[in-house]
Protein backbone atom coordinates (compact mmCIF):
# COMPACT_ATOMS: atom_id res chain seq x y z
CA UNK A 1 0.00 0.00 0.00
CA UNK A 2 2.71 2.33 0.62
CA UNK A 3 4.76 1.45 -2.03
CA UNK A 4 2.37 2.58 -4.15
CA UNK A 5 1.69 5.77 -2.28
CA UNK A 6 5.53 6.48 -3.36
CA UNK A 7 5.37 5.71 -6.43
CA UNK A 8 1.91 7.46 -7.48
CA UNK A 9 2.79 11.25 -5.21
CA UNK A 10 6.82 10.26 -7.19
CA UNK A 11 4.87 10.32 -10.60
CA UNK A 12 2.66 13.31 -9.70
CA UNK A 13 5.12 15.71 -8.13
CA UNK A 14 6.73 14.74 -11.69
CA UNK A 15 4.57 15.83 -14.04
CA UNK A 16 3.26 19.05 -11.67
CA UNK A 17 6.38 20.42 -12.00
CA UNK A 18 7.33 20.02 -15.58
CA UNK A 19 4.10 21.76 -16.35
CA UNK A 20 4.25 24.36 -13.77
CA UNK A 21 7.91 25.50 -13.23
CA UNK A 22 8.16 28.67 -14.58
CA UNK A 23 5.58 30.02 -12.78
CA UNK A 24 7.23 28.37 -10.05
CA UNK A 25 10.34 30.20 -10.93
CA UNK A 26 8.54 33.69 -11.68
CA UNK A 27 6.89 32.97 -7.58
CA UNK A 28 10.17 32.65 -5.76
CA UNK A 29 11.73 36.19 -7.47
CA UNK A 30 8.20 37.85 -6.41
CA UNK A 31 8.50 36.36 -2.71
CA UNK A 32 12.26 37.58 -3.40
CA UNK A 33 11.18 41.29 -4.19
CA UNK A 34 11.78 43.52 -1.35
CA UNK A 35 10.97 46.60 -3.61
CA UNK A 36 7.58 48.00 -2.90
CA UNK A 37 6.59 47.96 -6.53
CA UNK A 38 2.72 46.74 -7.07
CA UNK A 39 2.35 42.96 -7.82
CA UNK A 40 1.42 43.70 -11.18
CA UNK A 41 4.65 46.13 -11.75
CA UNK A 42 6.89 43.39 -10.31
CA UNK A 43 5.35 40.86 -11.90
CA UNK A 44 6.19 43.42 -15.53
CA UNK A 45 9.89 44.09 -14.27
CA UNK A 46 10.65 40.13 -13.53
CA UNK A 47 8.88 38.87 -16.87
CA UNK A 48 10.96 41.27 -18.83
CA UNK A 49 14.09 39.81 -16.85
CA UNK A 50 13.71 36.43 -18.67
CA UNK A 51 13.00 37.55 -21.69
CA UNK A 52 16.13 36.68 -24.21
CA UNK A 53 17.25 37.08 -27.81
CA UNK A 54 15.38 33.78 -29.00
CA UNK A 55 12.30 32.26 -27.45
CA UNK A 56 13.98 28.93 -26.91
CA UNK A 57 16.64 31.02 -25.21
CA UNK A 58 13.75 32.16 -22.88
CA UNK A 59 12.30 28.97 -22.82
CA UNK A 60 15.90 27.79 -21.01
CA UNK A 61 15.65 30.65 -18.90
CA UNK A 62 12.27 30.02 -17.93
CA UNK A 63 13.14 26.55 -17.18
CA UNK A 64 16.38 27.15 -15.25
CA UNK A 65 16.29 25.43 -12.32
CA UNK A 66 14.16 22.34 -13.28
CA UNK A 67 16.52 19.26 -12.03
CA UNK A 68 16.72 20.55 -8.60
CA UNK A 69 12.59 21.18 -9.08
CA UNK A 70 12.10 18.04 -10.25
CA UNK A 71 14.26 16.26 -7.45
CA UNK A 72 12.68 18.18 -4.57
CA UNK A 73 8.91 18.02 -6.00
CA UNK A 74 9.07 14.44 -6.81
CA UNK A 75 10.82 13.23 -3.88
CA UNK A 76 8.83 15.16 -1.72
CA UNK A 77 5.51 14.08 -3.08
CA UNK A 78 6.26 10.64 -2.65
CA UNK A 79 7.43 10.71 0.65
CA UNK A 80 4.96 13.11 1.87
CA UNK A 81 1.80 10.47 0.10
CA UNK A 82 3.78 7.44 1.93
CA UNK A 83 4.15 9.12 4.97
CA UNK A 84 0.51 10.76 4.98
CA UNK A 85 -0.96 6.74 4.60
CA UNK A 86 1.38 5.43 7.05
CA UNK A 87 0.22 7.61 9.99
CA UNK A 88 -3.29 6.93 8.57
CA UNK A 89 -2.55 3.31 9.05
CA UNK A 90 -1.18 3.79 12.55
CA UNK A 91 -4.29 5.60 13.98
CA UNK A 92 -6.42 2.67 11.91
CA UNK A 93 -4.32 0.37 14.47
CA UNK A 94 -5.68 1.85 17.10
CA UNK A 95 -9.18 2.33 16.24
CA UNK A 96 -12.04 0.76 18.16
CA UNK A 97 -13.83 0.62 14.76
CA UNK A 98 -13.51 -2.45 13.37
CA UNK A 99 -13.84 -1.14 9.44
CA UNK A 100 -10.54 0.08 8.67
CA UNK A 101 -11.85 2.93 6.29
CA UNK A 102 -10.24 6.44 5.83
CA UNK A 103 -13.95 7.93 5.28
CA UNK A 104 -13.96 6.69 9.62
CA UNK A 105 -11.37 8.86 10.68
CA UNK A 106 -11.80 12.60 12.01
CA UNK A 107 -11.03 15.21 11.24
CA UNK A 108 -7.95 15.85 13.80
CA UNK A 109 -6.61 12.72 12.60
CA UNK A 110 -6.36 13.72 9.12
CA UNK A 111 -4.71 16.89 10.31
CA UNK A 112 -2.54 14.64 12.97
CA UNK A 113 -1.34 12.12 10.05
CA UNK A 114 -0.85 14.98 7.61
CA UNK A 115 1.48 17.41 10.36
CA UNK A 116 3.51 14.19 10.52
CA UNK A 117 3.92 13.56 7.38
CA UNK A 118 4.82 17.42 6.24
CA UNK A 119 7.59 17.56 9.22
CA UNK A 120 9.88 14.21 8.02
CA UNK A 121 9.24 15.53 4.54
CA UNK A 122 10.46 18.95 4.92
CA UNK A 123 13.26 17.51 6.72
CA UNK A 124 14.42 15.15 4.54
CA UNK A 125 13.80 18.04 1.12
CA UNK A 126 15.08 21.16 2.93
CA UNK A 127 18.42 21.00 1.34
CA UNK A 128 16.83 20.40 -1.90
CA UNK A 129 14.67 23.38 -1.57
CA UNK A 130 17.59 25.71 -0.39
CA UNK A 131 19.36 24.99 -3.66
CA UNK A 132 16.19 25.13 -6.12
CA UNK A 133 15.61 29.21 -4.31
CA UNK A 134 19.21 30.00 -4.98
CA UNK A 135 18.97 28.60 -8.16
CA UNK A 136 15.70 30.14 -9.58
CA UNK A 137 16.38 33.46 -7.50
CA UNK A 138 18.67 34.69 -10.20
CA UNK A 139 19.23 34.30 -14.29
CA UNK A 140 22.02 32.27 -15.09
CA UNK A 141 24.73 34.99 -16.37
CA UNK A 142 23.98 36.95 -13.08
CA UNK A 143 27.18 37.80 -10.90
CA UNK A 144 27.45 34.59 -9.08
CA UNK A 145 24.22 32.86 -10.12
CA UNK A 146 24.90 29.18 -9.50
CA UNK A 147 25.61 27.25 -12.50
CA UNK A 148 23.47 24.46 -11.74
CA UNK A 149 22.67 21.74 -9.10
CA UNK A 150 26.39 20.54 -8.35
CA UNK A 151 27.76 24.16 -8.17
CA UNK A 152 25.01 24.96 -6.01
CA UNK A 153 26.05 21.90 -3.47
CA UNK A 154 29.53 22.96 -3.61
CA UNK A 155 29.59 26.65 -3.47
CA UNK A 156 26.83 26.26 -0.14
CA UNK A 157 28.71 23.88 1.48
CA UNK A 158 31.64 26.04 1.27
CA UNK A 159 29.93 29.66 1.88
CA UNK A 160 27.40 28.06 4.67
CA UNK A 161 28.46 24.73 5.34
CA UNK A 162 26.59 21.58 6.38
CA UNK A 163 24.07 23.94 7.96
CA UNK A 164 23.48 25.84 4.98
CA UNK A 165 21.33 22.77 3.59
CA UNK A 166 18.55 24.15 6.84
CA UNK A 167 18.05 27.50 6.09
CA UNK A 168 14.43 28.52 6.21
CA UNK A 169 13.42 25.08 8.04
CA UNK A 170 11.34 26.47 11.07
CA UNK A 171 9.44 28.45 8.63
CA UNK A 172 9.49 25.34 6.64
CA UNK A 173 8.09 23.20 9.31
CA UNK A 174 5.97 26.18 10.26
CA UNK A 175 4.39 26.01 6.58
CA UNK A 176 3.50 22.23 7.03
CA UNK A 177 0.43 23.46 8.79
CA UNK A 178 -0.72 24.31 5.51
CA UNK A 179 -0.51 21.37 4.21
CA UNK A 180 -1.96 19.77 7.30
CA UNK A 181 -5.14 22.66 6.91
CA UNK A 182 -5.01 21.39 2.83
CA UNK A 183 -5.41 17.57 3.34
CA UNK A 184 -7.29 17.95 6.33
CA UNK A 185 -10.25 19.93 3.75
CA UNK A 186 -9.61 17.52 0.90
CA UNK A 187 -10.20 14.22 3.19
CA UNK A 188 -12.96 15.54 4.94
CA UNK A 189 -14.61 17.06 1.68
CA UNK A 190 -14.03 13.57 -0.35
CA UNK A 191 -15.47 11.35 2.25
CA UNK A 192 -17.48 13.22 4.62
CA UNK A 193 -18.97 15.80 2.01
CA UNK A 194 -19.58 12.89 -0.86
CA UNK A 195 -20.56 9.91 1.14
CA UNK A 196 -18.06 6.74 1.59
CA UNK A 197 -15.08 5.78 0.36
CA UNK A 198 -16.63 3.28 -2.04
CA UNK A 199 -18.02 6.46 -3.76
CA UNK A 200 -14.75 8.43 -3.42
CA UNK A 201 -12.58 6.15 -5.34
CA UNK A 202 -15.23 6.44 -8.17
CA UNK A 203 -15.57 10.35 -8.25
CA UNK A 204 -15.30 12.09 -11.64
CA UNK A 205 -12.01 14.02 -12.39
CA UNK A 206 -14.24 17.27 -12.42
CA UNK A 207 -14.56 16.42 -8.60
CA UNK A 208 -11.58 15.88 -7.83
CA UNK A 209 -10.57 19.24 -9.47
CA UNK A 210 -12.90 20.49 -7.78
CA UNK A 211 -12.35 19.42 -4.29
CA UNK A 212 -8.52 19.87 -4.52
CA UNK A 213 -8.37 23.28 -5.89
CA UNK A 214 -10.67 24.90 -2.79
CA UNK A 215 -9.03 22.78 -0.19
CA UNK A 216 -5.47 24.05 -2.10
CA UNK A 217 -6.67 28.04 -2.15
CA UNK A 218 -7.89 28.40 1.29
CA UNK A 219 -4.53 26.84 2.62
CA UNK A 220 -2.43 28.95 0.57
CA UNK A 221 -4.00 32.39 1.19
CA UNK A 222 -4.05 31.77 5.23
CA UNK A 223 -0.54 30.46 5.46
CA UNK A 224 1.27 32.15 2.92
CA UNK A 225 3.58 34.26 4.89
CA UNK A 226 5.34 31.18 5.93
CA UNK A 227 6.23 30.92 2.52
CA UNK A 228 7.78 34.30 2.31
CA UNK A 229 9.63 34.07 4.89
CA UNK A 230 11.54 30.79 3.65
CA UNK A 231 12.05 32.27 0.74
CA UNK A 232 13.91 35.14 2.54
CA UNK A 233 16.13 32.92 4.96
CA UNK A 234 16.93 30.47 1.95
CA UNK A 235 18.49 33.07 -0.16
CA UNK A 236 22.07 33.94 -1.60
CA UNK A 237 23.40 35.99 1.55
CA UNK A 238 21.15 36.02 3.71
CA UNK A 239 22.27 35.99 7.06
CA UNK A 240 18.87 37.23 9.15
CA UNK A 241 17.25 35.11 11.84
CA UNK A 242 13.42 33.92 11.50
CA UNK A 243 12.71 36.60 13.88
CA UNK A 244 14.69 39.36 12.25
CA UNK A 245 13.47 38.71 8.73
CA UNK A 246 9.80 38.68 9.82
CA UNK A 247 10.06 42.39 11.27
CA UNK A 248 11.96 43.17 8.19
CA UNK A 249 9.65 42.30 6.10
CA UNK A 250 6.71 44.67 7.97
CA UNK A 251 8.69 47.19 8.99
CA UNK A 252 10.08 47.70 5.41
CA UNK A 253 7.03 46.53 3.24
CA UNK A 254 4.30 46.73 5.76
CA UNK A 255 1.65 43.82 6.51
CA UNK A 256 1.14 43.14 2.06
CA UNK A 257 4.86 42.29 2.22
CA UNK A 258 3.80 38.46 3.75
CA UNK A 259 1.53 38.28 0.79
CA UNK A 260 3.49 39.06 -2.11
CA UNK A 261 3.59 37.08 -4.79
CA UNK A 262 0.38 35.24 -3.44
CA UNK A 263 -1.77 35.60 -6.27
CA UNK A 264 1.16 34.24 -8.56
CA UNK A 265 0.90 31.41 -6.28
CA UNK A 266 -2.52 30.53 -6.46
CA UNK A 267 -2.53 30.66 -10.37
CA UNK A 268 1.12 28.53 -9.88
CA UNK A 269 -0.78 25.71 -7.07
CA UNK A 270 -4.14 25.70 -8.71
CA UNK A 271 -3.18 23.27 -11.98
CA UNK A 272 -0.14 22.16 -9.81
CA UNK A 273 -2.63 21.06 -7.17
CA UNK A 274 -5.18 19.63 -9.88
CA UNK A 275 -2.35 18.15 -11.83
CA UNK A 276 -1.06 16.71 -9.03
CA UNK A 277 -4.42 15.32 -6.99
CA UNK A 278 -5.67 14.07 -10.45
CA UNK A 279 -2.78 11.87 -11.34
CA UNK A 280 -2.05 10.49 -7.61
CA UNK A 281 -6.55 9.82 -7.58
CA UNK A 282 -5.98 7.40 -10.60
CA UNK A 283 -2.45 6.14 -10.23
CA UNK A 284 -3.92 4.50 -7.03
CA UNK A 285 -6.96 3.13 -9.36
CA UNK A 286 -4.15 1.16 -11.60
Amino acid sequence: MVSSEIISGLTAGFITTSVTHPLDLLKIRLQLDTSNKSFTQASRSIISQLRQDSALQTVKEAYRGIVPNLIGSSVAWGVYFASYRYAKDIFHTYSTITTKKDSNLKSWQYMGSALAAGSFTALITNPIWVLKTRILSTSKDSKGAYKGLLDGVVRLVKEDGIKGFYKGLIPSLLGVSQGALQFTIYDTMKYQWLGHEDRASGLSISEFLSISGASKIIATVVLYPCQVTKSRLQNYGATSTFSQVVYQIYTREGIRGFWKGVWMNVIRVLPATCITFVVYEQMNKL
